[in-house]
């Protein structure tokens, strides 16, 4: 279905900021390398989430088994704390060097973290010092992520037509759905195919190692790409024309990261939280949680390109707020459904919230770029884009761990959800829609 929708959509691409054709195979190879690369960058950012309590047992030994996983989610909470600082860097390499460099450069130090943390030692083996590597590590891999997502968006919204940017950059959330259901099929592959003893011996390194080969053929994909052409254009009229500042661009920055947290605090909960959530609280097995979780999963990857072409047709802010709105109303519902221990009511819940999950990822990464100009949207969209999901939403698995231990509501969760909607509302509401037409700054021939 991908294959077709993204050779057939749109049969000759004219960016009309910059009169430049870009025809329908140079469009697929882009929005195809951005597909892969953040494929490649959140399965091995998140297959730590889904590892979580194993990696609890082995970087923090001596401690409770509930301070396990709260030590490690906490962990991969720390990742987010660098990122900030990655969206900085990457987005000056960006907007100043190019797209394509500071793609390249995300995905290798992403592969190298992440290869790395393969061939840590355990705790039990050489003490303090292996979760300190872990942390160290971690941190590298939250400095890489903070350039992925912004650059491989941009890249492909600056290489697609006004009227169909939200379809074509919805692919690139399927990438990175993608490599999260990679992560969790390859999960479920270790709990099934080794005993837990040889989980903690040496076979949960495993899907750490596949790093290196992924980033060879990431890098294969993307290496023929061409540069923007509105950021070639824009580098150009640099030379005899002063840049604006980001500085002035103060409100874009304030509405992106509301959509931002309204987004991605439901991604990393239902995403990365929810399979430990399912054992934690309702006592499921891994095996059964990481099955529950994933087929709604791929509902959430088909459905995410469907709600991106309807929105190219009924406008962002529409299907945005729809999706907002559905998460305040239906989470406490979906939570309540989840705890009855029907198996077909919790099927259920779990799909509904990865539907409405799928209205917002459909649309977020074509409204984000939209709100700034061209000479610094690397740069707004991955401050912005970071800041947010590191201070609320990277934080939410470790947050929610936390407030249940301390409350003992297992609600907690659903109403954390319901801010974070409430916060995306108002954000949406208060953007300039710009659905089929050029983004901010971008003039038409």
């Amino acid at each position: 279905m991908s294959k077709i929708n993204v050779e057939n959509a749109i049969p000759l691409t004219v960016n009309s900021a910059s009169g430049q054709h870009t025809g329908s195979k140079a469009l697929k190879r882009v929005v195809v390398a951005a597909m892969a690369g953040s494929f490649i960058e959140w399965f091995e950012f998140s297959v730590y989430g889904y590892m979580a309590a194993v990696m609890g047992k082995i970087f923090f030994t001596n401690a409770a088994p509930s301070v396990q996983l709260i030590a490690s989610f906490a962990t991969f909470a720390v990742a987010f704390i660098a990122r900030p600082v990655g969206g900085m860097v990457f987005g000056i390499i960006g907007d100043k060097i190019g797209r394509k460099t500071a793609l390249n450069i995300t995905l290798l130090l992403m592969a190298a973290a992440t290869f790395c943390i393969g061939l840590l030692p355990s705790e039990s083996s050489i003490g303090v010092t292996a979760p300190v590597l872990l942390i160290l590590l971690r941190l590298i891999q939250g400095f890489s992520s903070g350039g992925e997502v912004a650059g491989a968006s941009i890249f492909v919204a600056e290489h697609s037509q006004d009227k169909h940017r939200t379809f074509m950059t919805s692919w690139v959330e399927v990438g990175c759905i993608s490599g999260f259901i990679f992560g969790a099929l390859t999960t479920a592959v270790l709990h099934f195919s080794f005993t837990e003893d040889d989980l903690l011996q040496w076979a949960w390194r495993l899907p750490f190692m596949l790093a290196a080969p992924m980033a060879l053929i990431g890098l294969y994909i993307r290496h023929k790409l061409e540069e923007s052409p509105l950021f070639v254009k824009e580098s150009q009229a640099a030379k005899s024309v002063s840049r604006p500042r980001l500085a002035t661009q103060k409100k874009s920055l304030l509405i992106s990261s509301g959509l931002i947290i309204g987004a991605n605090i439901p991604l990393f909960i239902i995403l990365t939280y929810m399979p430990s959530w399912l054992v934690s609280t309702l006592n499921l097995t891994a095996e059964k949680s990481l099955l529950m979780t994933v087929v709604p999963m791929f509902f959430l990857m088909v459905t995410i390109p469907l709600f991106g072409k309807l929105a190219d047709r009924l406008s962002r802010k529409k299907i945005m707020s729809y999706g907002y709105l559905g998460m305040m109303i239906f989470s406490f519902p979906c939570f309540m459904a989840l705890r009855s221990g029907e198996i077909a009511l919790q099927f259920l819940a779990l799909l509904s919230l990865n539907i409405l999950l799928s209205m917002l990822l459909s649309c977020i990464l074509a409204k984000i770029p939209s709100l700034f100009q061209v000479a610094f949207r690397f740069t707004g969209m991955a401050i912005s884009y970071n800041v947010a999901v590191a201070l609320f939403a990277g934080t939410a698995p470790m947050f929610n761990a936390w407030l249940i231990k301390v409350t003992g509501n297992p609600f907690i969760t659903a109403w954390y959800l319901i801010a974070g909607a409430a916060v995306g509302l108002v954000a949406v509401m208060a953007a300039e829609d710009k659905t089929g037409q050029p983004m901010s700054g971008d003039r038409r021939r």
